[in-house]
């Protein structure tokens, strides 16, 4: 069989006598022509000096001494390639570098164009032809260098060590889950790539996907992502782009506290001279202990207010006060601070007359912190109880009078200089011309006439024992569902009958901040005598 074209030609470096019987090189062509000719190329050759390829001798190391003749080593005396098999690797390949970047040798076989240079080619096409909204990309390959798939569809999918388009340093980031920031492929803002099956896209700060998973989730789009965004985009960054901000933790307000305030005595007018006392009007509301959290009443029950409401209010005082829905409308009133963020907490306003946190200062002192409070806040639901100072006996029964016209319950007067006392003292004494008690209900009367139908009265029991009927102040929708057995109420009479029963009660409302029924201890009658 003759001998065929060694592929490498001129570039050919092997020595040995089975390579050149079997492979045709042009220094054999030469040979044949001319033996003299080509003896002559030999010492020529052999006197050139040394040609380096890319910084490689061309030239073996061993002893035997090599010629160069077309570009082909050959030995002179011995057949035999005694190369190091190091240097033939390396020697071939830079040969093979050299033959694919000069093509010039038409007799040379055609070598088919690299990866790398096509797909720059195909890059280059590209933009020229125009910059493309949807390009197709290839991901990196979790396995990298260890993969072991040979698969057509997974080396077209994925890059692996060697391909064009691999990254020239791979360098193993360290985890830092949910905090980098910078994502592993960048995307423009309106810029639509396909992953796999579906397609991202990017519009904003929101990041889309086609498949199923992105578009099942209920939370909103901002905080959306799937497996094709983790993998395009990076696992630590969609961590972090997707972590939701915390929501802010409500503070805990319990629903029941132990609470202390000054409680009010009764007025008598033999046994205290007024004069010099500061009055102010009776509400007939709902008493409310500020705790610079939450509102609570004499029980220590929770009233919770909308935020809105208690905004202005200060968080390093604690205030005394009522929660006031207007004169005659204590059940209304009731009705609201019972509901938690109701918005008719707009028709309620805080009448603020103590300072509690101050209690060892006189009341002149905490009243003027309370002034300078309510000056530099202005708070819009929080109203600033009027105090005036009493000049006689008689100022006490007018302002008792103008109270009552407009509605009102009667009096309060506080002593001048006095401490705040967290139990029923005579330094607070009310002044009032009906007497107001609480009593339980024991059982419903049915009614008569046109209310036969519904509540007629409440059957009561006084602290003493006694007890009585009310049935005056219950309006339709009261009779219709009146207050349950074991309320306890508030009831408003005149006196006590000679058998020690309320004369003409009637109902004010349910009262919340109650756990007993409680009597009134009225002064003696003056005797006939």
């Amino acid at each position: 069989m003759p001998p065929t074209k060694c592929k490498y030609w001129d570039k050919c470096f092997r020595n040995s006598e089975m390579h050149r019987e079997q492979f045709l090189h042009p220094v054999d062509e030469d040979e044949e022509e001319d033996t003299g000719k080509a003896e002559g190329v030999k010492k020529k050759a052999a006197e050139a000096p040394k040609e380096k390829m890319g910084g490689a001798s061309a030239v073996s190391k061993t002893p035997k001494k090599l010629v160069k003749m077309g570009g082909a080593p050959k030995a002179e005396e011995d057949d035999m390639d005694t190369t190091p098999v190091k240097d033939v690797k390396a020697l071939k390949r830079k040969t093979h570098a050299m033959s694919q970047s000069d093509g010039e040798d038409e007799e040379d076989e055609p070598v088919a164009a690299s990866p790398s240079k096509k797909a720059k080619s195909e890059d280059k096409d590209d933009e020229e032809a125009g910059p493309s909204v949807v390009k197709k990309v290839r991901l990196r390959c979790k396995y990298w260098d260890e993969c072991y798939q040979t698969g057509q569809s997974h080396l077209k999918q994925y890059i692996h060590p060697g391909d064009y388009d691999a990254p020239e340093e791979d360098v193993e980031k360290k985890k830092t889950r949910g905090k980098t920031k910078t994502p592993l492929n960048e995307m423009k803002d309106g810029e639509a790539i396909d992953v796999d099956s579906a397609r991202i896209k990017r519009s904003g700060d929101i990041y889309e996907c086609t498949c199923p998973m992105w578009q099942k989730q209920k939370h909103d789009e901002e905080y959306r992502t799937c497996k094709h965004l983790q993998e395009y985009l990076g696992e630590e960054f969609e961590n972090s782009r997707t972590d939701k901000p915390a929501k802010k933790k409500k503070a805990y307000i319990p629903q029941h506290i132990s609470v202390s305030v000054l409680l009010a005595q009764k007025y008598d007018p033999k046994a205290t001279n007024p004069v010099g006392w500061w009055m102010s009007e009776k509400l007939d509301g709902v008493r409310a202990f500020w705790n610079g959290r939450c509102f609570y009443s004499r029980l220590g029950n929770a009233f919770i207010a909308p935020e809105w409401f208690t905004k202005d209010l200060p968080t390093d005082m604690h205030l005394d006060g009522e929660l006031f829905g207007g004169r005659g409308k204590f059940q209304s009133t009731v009705s609201i601070v019972k509901t938690p963020g109701d918005e008719r907490w707009k028709k309620i306003s805080y009448h603020v007359f103590d300072v509690p946190s101050l209690e060892k200062q006189p009341f002149e002192k905490r009243y003027e912190e309370l002034q300078g409070y309510f000056d530099k806040a202005k708070p819009k639901y929080a109203v600033l109880c009027e105090q005036t100072k009493c000049t006689s006996k008689e100022h006490v029964e007018e302002e008792l009078e103008k109270a009552i016209d407009l509605g009102g319950e009667g009096v309060m007067l506080r002593e001048p200089k006095s401490k705040y006392e967290r139990r029923r003292s005579p330094s607070l004494l009310k002044m009032k011309k009906f007497h107001d008690a609480e009593a339980v209900v024991i059982g419903h009367e049915k009614g008569k006439g046109r209310n036969q139908f519904v509540c007629g009265a409440l059957r009561c029991r006084m602290e003493c024992g006694k007890e009585f009927s009310v049935g005056s102040g219950l309006n339709d929708a009261q009779r219709r569902k009146p207050p349950k057995i074991g309320a306890i109420i508030t009831y408003r009479f005149q006196e006590y009958t000679n058998s020690g029963s309320p004369r003409f009660p009637t109902f004010v409302g349910i009262r919340i901040d109650a756990d007993g029924p409680k009597d009134v201890i009225l002064p003696d009658k003056p005797s006939d005598d």
